[in-house]
């Protein structure tokens, strides 16, 4: 039986999108909280209720805006007692400062792995690759966009098959 995976979207992105469905379609149990028109303080605090609520607690999977929420709110959930099964962070937006008062240091309280189009436009992969190596994640750079849609998305679900189980 696989493990849950709450799904954290992007900026531009919404809950249920192409990620997140695909994971559904693929079986696994989603928890997508709506961050629509949230800032990243707001985002953290919703993902690290969803955390402390979810039983069992869930794979974190954070894409772009959603990626530096989903790390954030695991390290402050993580913080709390809550035990993280793992995080992948996609394409995440770690250019952006953790809101003031959760954390200054972003190292994954739990085993962590990083997915990024080497084509991305967005996001420097260039400043997850520094933080990556800071933090011994292991980083998965796949012939891809941001959205990574294609290997991009090929390689989440095999990280999302290893962290949560297969279904």
């Amino acid at each position: 039986m696989a493990l849950p995976i709450l799904f954290c979207h992007g900026l531009e992105s919404a809950p249920i999108g192409r990620k997140s469905q695909g994971l559904i379609d693929l079986g696994y149990e989603v928890i997508a909280p709506d961050c629509q028109g949230k800032d990243l303080a707001e985002r953290v605090e919703i993902i690290v209720a969803a955390l402390r609520e979810a039983k069992p607690t869930p794979v974190v999977v954070g894409s772009s805006f959603g990626g530096i929420a989903g790390l954030v709110a695991s390290i402050v959930a993580a913080r709390e007692g809550v035990t993280i099964p793992g995080l992948v962070l996609c394409a995440p937006a770690l250019q952006l400062p953790p809101p003031p008062g959760t954390t200054d240091d972003l190292t994954p309280p739990c085993e962590t792995v990083a997915v990024h189009g080497t084509r991305d436009d967005i996001i420097s992969i260039d400043i997850v690759r520094t933080w990556a190596k800071q933090h011994d994640v292991p980083m998965i750079e796949v012939d891809d966009v941001h959205g990574l849609p294609d290997a991009g998305f090929e390689a989440i679900v095999s990280q999302v098959a290893r962290l949560a189980g297969a279904t």
